[in-house]
């Protein structure tokens, strides 16, 4: 794919490497989550500026593949802060230990239905402390 941004409108194009246009709408979910952190990742370096990012279920729609892709070359680069918001299907234990050289803190937001509020514990979802 290559991606051509119109200067006046900014309205951006996704084209096929025989330069046929490919409609946003005609996306995969997975794809779609793709160009938008593709999208803000080119915007953040663009601007020149240390901006932190905060993203949330980011790696739901992807496959295995591109979830390690997404997690390798894409948060450890993002931002000086990033906020990943998760669920506990989405980074497992392997892309946590990837993640780990990266991650300052680990927050589990969990509710507790007996008081009807959600509990912060310093953890994440399976590294009960």
């Amino acid at each position: 794919y290559s991606f051509q941004i119109n200067p006046d409108t900014f309205d951006v194009q996704i084209l096929t490497t025989d330069n046929k246009l490919i409609p946003k709408k005609d996306l995969s979910s997975g794809e779609k989550q793709i160009y938008a952190i593709a999208l803000l990742w080119g915007l953040a370096k663009t601007s020149g500026r240390s901006l932190p990012v905060i993203i949330d279920t980011p790696l739901g729609r992807l496959d295995g593949d591109h979830r390690i892709n997404i997690v390798k070359n894409y948060f450890p680069f993002a931002g000086h802060q990033v906020i990943i918001l998760s669920t506990d299907t989405e980074i497992d234990k392997k892309l946590h230990d990837e993640l780990k050289p990266f991650v300052t803190r680990n927050y589990h937001l969990a509710y507790n239905q007996k008081e009807k509020h959600t509990e912060i514990k310093d953890e994440y979802f399976w590294s009960k402390k």
